[in-house]
């Protein structure tokens, strides 16, 4: 125990530093509160008390101290980064940029706050802005493991696998036990299909960090992939993560739910989906995603688009000579990534994966006079060129080298909601319309750990799963019985026992030859950076039958939303 009377300020305060240093944190910040009391304007206990208060996540505390340093000395690099760093902290993205810019101002070689201004333009979207802050927190040093790893991470949200991988190998040679940069490796191996790649990454990071957990649970991940499903189910359920590191628990859960799946065990299989989607609640903020907002623009398109209504509408004609689109469309796990990679493997076919370039044009709507739906009652030559420009120009950024004899087909399976608005902008488009057993699919999407989204936020549960499915086919089936849309029906299960057969007939209807490649479409998929669907690790593997008519396995289980799903499998011929 300190006898403080017997000790001097300074003397204090260096037990103080002492104390931080260790990160014994509660003791130091009493000491550093001490030495305030009689001297409040101790310079260097400001900011250090200040620095500690950021620390334990006293943030009104830490933007008081380190406000005060910087009044004193408005030029202090190291409190004007370290305030930057609680306001990113506090969601203050602009003064936290504001921030950090004055500290490169005065020290353009601040390598730590290059690091820090790069993740505030990661948070907000701005990767570009955020590599070049990385890039140059590397140049002014070389052995920057954090910037290296953060500098990964975002070339591997745009898209930039393979120099995103040899960011982490580098953090990795700089720190050889850097375990995130290890476990950003594994990820992308995984994400990008690169098994062998992947189980060198495992056996390296086993020999570095030693027994892991994070080792594991990629280990795991690889088993399940190579279809051990025992081992990997062993190997899995030896490790666990804490609320603190909720995604890895995630991936962990719903890796074995999969496993116990593919062993039949149908019972632990469920109780670990719903495992699954409880901790997805636990780390999403739900305020943030509305499954009921998303319902609302279903309600909403239903009572728009009636025949009554569009009987009133005036006759949009447009002189466009630009390609038609086509649209490959569906309910989430309906087969819409398999059949996307067969196609895309045809030379005259280019499939654009999961681009919100509908949305996007759709939004555009509200620049019109009424603002929305309404506009599409009387829509103009003009009005409708520039909707449709907002389309095309969406397409020529995404596309990056067009070729005009190519087909490019948009997937994204929800849009199928938009479909009333798309006909009016697009009378001529094509629509190819994915089909799979209505159990098989509310099953799938409920145990697929998707990002959630509004949408997404549906399949937490079966019975929502099963209302937005009704929902969804009910608002396409009053789309068809209203425009003369021009689509063709095409079941998952189909696919799976003929491809040939199947594939022929939709070729014929985009008007396009036969080619054999659309059968060898393995390759395709394997020569493909990154299939950004929840299905990337199922499209590289050989066609298989085992999720057909998986739902029978889980009847117990279904059997409350049977009841609202027994009218589709009936009108759709199940």
């Amino acid at each position: 125990m300190i006898q403080n009377k017997k000790l001097s300020i300074e003397e204090i305060f260096t037990i103080a530093v002492q104390n931080h240093k260790k990160n014994n944190f509660e003791l130091a910040r009493d000491l550093y509160e001490k030495i305030l009391k009689t001297n409040p304007n101790h310079f260097k206990v400001i900011f250090l008390l200040g620095t500690l208060s950021a620390q334990t996540k006293n943030f009104d505390r830490a933007k008081q101290l380190l406000q005060k340093v910087i009044q004193i000395q408005p030029n202090n690099v190291d409190a004007l980064n370290n305030l930057g760093s609680v306001q990113k902290e506090t969601g203050e993205n602009q003064k936290a940029i504001n921030s950090y810019e004055k500290v490169i101002q005065i020290n353009p070689n601040y390598a730590n706050t290059h690091n820090n201004l790069g993740a505030v333009y990661k948070e907000i979207g701005e990767q570009q802005k955020a590599i070049s802050c990385f890039e140059k927190a590397i140049q002014i040093n070389p052995q920057y493991v954090e910037a290296h790893n953060n500098l990964g991470v975002v070339l591997k949200e745009v898209g930039k696998y393979q120099k995103a991988i040899s960011c982490f190998e580098k953090a990795i040679e700089n720190q050889p036990n850097f375990k995130l940069a290890h476990q950003n490796l594994m990820d992308i191996y995984e994400a990008t299909n690169q098994e062998k790649e992947l189980q060198t990454a495992i056996l390296k990071a086993r020999t570095l960090l030693k027994d892991n957990p994070i080792t594991k649970l990629f280990e795991g991940i690889l088993l399940n992939r190579n279809e051990k499903f025992v081992e990997a189910k062993k190997c899995l359920e030896t490790i666990s993560f804490k609320t603190t590191e909720i995604n890895k628990e995630i991936l962990r859960v719903s890796t074995l739910a999969k496993c116990y799946d593919r062993i039949g065990d149908s019972d632990k299989a469920f109780n670990y989906f719903i495992k699954t989607n409880n901790l997805t609640l636990e780390q999403t903020d739900v305020k943030i995603f509305n499954k009921n907002r998303y319902l609302q623009k279903i309600k909403t398109r239903r009572k728009f688009f009636t025949k009554s209504n569009v009987n009133k509408w005036s006759n949009s004609k447009s002189s466009d000579k630009r390609q038609n689109p086509t649209f490959l469309i569906g309910f989430p796990r309906s087969g819409t990534t398999l059949l996307d990679t067969i196609l895309d493997s045809h030379p005259m076919i280019e499939v654009l994966e999961e681009k919100n370039m509908v949305e996007k044009f759709i939004n555009s709507l509200s620049e019109l006079p009424s603002g929305g739906l309404e506009d599409l009652k009387n829509m103009q030559g003009d009005q409708l060129k520039k909707i449709r420009d907002n389309y095309f120009n969406s397409l020529e950024t995404i596309v990056k080298n067009k070729v005009n004899s190519k087909l490019y087909i948009d997937k994204l399976p929800l849009n199928i909601i938009y479909a009333g608005e798309i006909f009016r902008i697009f009378p001529n488009a094509k629509f190819i319309l994915s089909l799979r057993h209505p159990c098989d699919c509310v099953l799938s999407c409920f145990m697929q750990n998707f990002k959630l989204n509004d949408a997404m936020a549906n399949f937490l549960n079966l019975d929502d799963t099963a209302y937005l499915y009704d929902s969804v086919m009910n608002l396409w089936i009053q789309y068809t019985s209203i425009f003369s849309i021009n689509y063709y029906e095409i079941k998952y299960e189909n696919i799976v026992e003929n491809l040939e057969s199947t594939v022929r007939p939709i070729l014929n209807f985009l008007e396009l030859p036969w080619d054999n490649s659309v059968l060898e479409y393995l390759k395709t998929a394997k020569k493909r950076d990154r299939i950004a669907t929840p299905s990337y690790t199922q499209v590289i593997k050989p066609i298989y039958s085992h999720a057909s008519g998986r739902w029978k396995r889980y009847i117990k289980k279904t059997s409350n939303v049977y009841s609202i799903l027994e009218p589709w499998i009936k009108k759709f011929n199940y």
